[in-house]
């Protein structure tokens, strides 16, 4: 369903900018079932597929699709291929790391090519 059809839209979702998006609520939960996202805040939900094009990533679960770039601030990755951007905090369980800055969070499994690795080790208080 198109974001403008769908009955009590949160206004967080109805100000992002987006395409050829199929958006649902689900038991008061919004399900992104596919589309492209290209800005705007994402506050809480769960994204299936699609292409996130930009904008900000503050919480929900991630289960497949392509991240082309923003910042994400915390959630649940389970799978898909991020390109670039920035990954605040959150946990990462499986999926391609491309290319971005990872500055913390905790990271289960995936496969990882490129990018820049910041976080603080936790034993020591010391940079990695």
């Amino acid at each position: 369903m198109k974001i403008k059809d769908l009955p009590n839209c949160p206004q967080w979702l109805a100000n992002a900018s987006t395409r050829h998006e199929d958006v649902e609520i689900i038991d008061g939960t919004i399900v992104w079932k596919n589309g492209i996202w290209e800005n705007g805040i994402w506050e809480n939900g769960t994204w299936c597929r699609g292409i996130w094009e930009d904008g900000i990533w503050d919480n929900g679960i991630w289960n497949g699709g392509v991240w082309h770039g923003g910042v994400w601030r915390d959630g649940t990755w389970h799978g898909g291929i991020w390109k670039r951007g920035t990954w605040k905090n959150g946990n990462w369980h499986g999926g391609i790391w491309e290319n971005g800055i990872w500055e913390d969070g905790t990271w289960h499994k995936g496969v990882w090519h490129r990018g820049t690795w910041r976080g603080i080790d936790r034993e020591t208080e010391q940079d990695w």
